[in-house]
């Protein structure tokens, strides 16, 4: 009867045996670098660098526009207050119509200002477009048995 003791021994000499031929194996063959990347891995890389880039341009044209929206927003408030003021004075038809004419007036001139604000600063970013997925391979037909 083989004792525990034994059979631990043998089977430890027995892996010692075994590695240095494995280790042996594996340096003669090539080596491939693990850090290589699929042509889709490196697209998918380049898209999230790309939309960061995006999310960075949208961020400061949201930022340029803001004083431009605010300066528009006050351009109107503006103009309805003094459409707002003045409507209580006035007594005719033909008064209160060019009151009405005034505030259209100053209220397109605001937006044609901003618009033009806006279109100065150039194109909009856009966005970038995903990789695409690699398709399925086709399955073979079925042969009627």
């Amino acid at each position: 009867m083989i004792s525990i003791k034994k059979v631990g021994a043998i089977t430890a000499l027995a892996l010692a045996l075994s590695i240095p031929g494995a280790v042996a194996a594996e340096t003669t063959t090539a080596t491939v670098p693990l850090n290589t990347l699929t042509a889709r891995e490196q697209a998918v890389i380049n898209f999230q660098n790309s939309i960061t880039a995006f999310r960075t341009a949208q961020a400061a044209r949201q930022a340029a526009i803001r004083p431009l929206a605010d300066a528009h927003q006050a351009a109107i408030t503006a103009a309805n207050t003094a459409f707002t003021a003045a409507i209580a004075s006035v007594t005719t038809q033909e008064g209160r119509d060019v009151l009405v004419t005034t505030r259209k007036n100053a209220i397109t001139a605001a937006h044609t200002t901003f618009k033009a604000a806006v279109d100065a600063l150039g194109a909009k970013p856009t966005k970038p477009t995903k990789p695409a997925k690699p398709g399925k391979a086709e399955k073979a037909p079925k042969s009627g048995n």
